[in-house]
């Protein structure tokens, strides 16, 4: 049996060559493989909680509408009126109907068409047979994912062992809210960003505050998750006199689902998500969304929010673009990662795993 920590030469294994980050065709080939064909964070149910609700979004190049319908269901569709394809709805809010802003033809939240102006004589015209396409959605837990493959497994198939996973760290998961978020442009290849989330090999060197405000270091492993595309960290919470709050009562735990969606569960039940959506080929906007049970933002929470976008985030926000520029280097060669067999803090196993799903792919 093949050692994992070295290639079929005997030799350690070698990041990804610079082509998986800066390759123009290669990162179309990656959208269409990877982000069109896997389950992608929308939104919270919360955000879309009353009958008449409805929110967008973009995956890359494509416009997504979720609407909550007078049924009480959850439904996504491609964002696009389907006479002559003009955007059909932008932002958030309520309404009874969606009426395209080009011609006024009207949609019901079910995606069905209900009416269009000046159609009566025209021959043939039915519009029972006309109606948007929809898109595969599903409620995780009170977090809404969609996946633009038809044909895809559900959630708990994909995931399997996740739900109550998290479950036992939050029991009350269910009846979180969306609290509050704020974004980013990264300024990077999406996968630089997923790279640098899935490693803690560089927190003691560039995130003191959150290796004391939030972990304890001495016990942080990030691991495969069974056979799964999950990517486990696991931590005691911080035992520093510099914590950011009162972190006792529960451990810090997060799941990254393969392939742009973490959802964190911070030390006390603080409970948190981070979801990245590719823009071009050097640049991902980045979403970061914090969950209360009323929906408010207490002072806890308060602290947490300000303490990780003043610390981690923004430091996380100034790697990334230098790790972009670096692999535009010409001078740029991928050199080995830091396998150790005992895991730990110092390890870059999850990122060895992380190429295996990405090549995989794209094969």
């Amino acid at each position: 049996m093949m050692n994992p920590e070295l290639d079929a030469a005997g030799a350690p294994v070698l990041g990804l060559e610079a082509k998986y980050f800066n390759d123009e065709a290669l990162f179309r080939r990656i959208v269409d493989q990877v982000f069109f064909k896997n389950w992608l964070l929308a939104c919270h149910a919360s955000q879309i909680s009353r009958p008449g609700d409805y929110h967008t979004l973009a995956i890359y190049d494509q416009d997504i509408l979720i609407t909550h319908t007078r049924d009480g269901e959850i439904k996504a569709f491609y964002n696009v009126c389907q006479h002559r394809g003009h955007k059909l709805a932008a932002g958030s809010g309520n309404r009874k109907l969606l009426v395209c802003p080009y011609h006024s033809w009207s949609y019901d939240l079910t995606g069905k068409l209900k009416a269009a102006p000046h159609v009566s004589k025209v021959p043939g015209f039915d519009a029972t047979k006309i109606c948007l396409t929809e898109i595969r959605v599903e409620n995780f837990l009170g977090f809404v994912f969609i996946n633009l493959d038809p044909d895809c497994a559900s959630m708990d198939e994909t995931y399997p062992g996740i739900r109550a996973e998290m479950t036992s760290l939050c029991a009350d998961i269910e009846q979180r809210q969306y609290a509050y978020h704020h974004s980013a442009d990264e300024g990077c290849n999406w996968f630089v960003a997923i790279e640098n989330y899935n490693e803690c090999y560089h927190c003691g060197n560039c995130h003191p505050s959150f290796a004391r405000g939030i972990i304890d270091p001495s016990t942080y492993s990030i691991e495969p998750y069974g056979n799964t595309q999950v990517l486990h960290h696991t931590s005691e919470s911080s035992h520093s006199e510099d914590a950011w709050y009162d972190t006792s009562g529960a451990d810090y735990g997060s799941f990254y689902l393969w392939p742009a969606t973490s959802i964190q569960f911070y030390p006390g039940g603080v409970v948190n998500s981070f979801t990245w959506r590719p823009l071009a080929v050097d640049d991902v906007r980045v979403f970061r969304t914090f969950y209360s049970n009323d929906g408010g933002v207490d002072e806890t929470l308060q602290k947490v929010i300000d303490n990780d976008r003043e610390t981690t985030f923004q430091e996380d926000l100034d790697i990334v673009k230098q790790v972009q520029r670096g692999i535009n280097s010409r001078g740029y060669r991928p050199g080995p990662l830091v396998l150790n067999p005992e895991g730990g803090i110092n390890n870059e196993r999850p990122i060895q795993k992380l190429h295996e799903w990405l090549r995989a792919a794209v094969a």
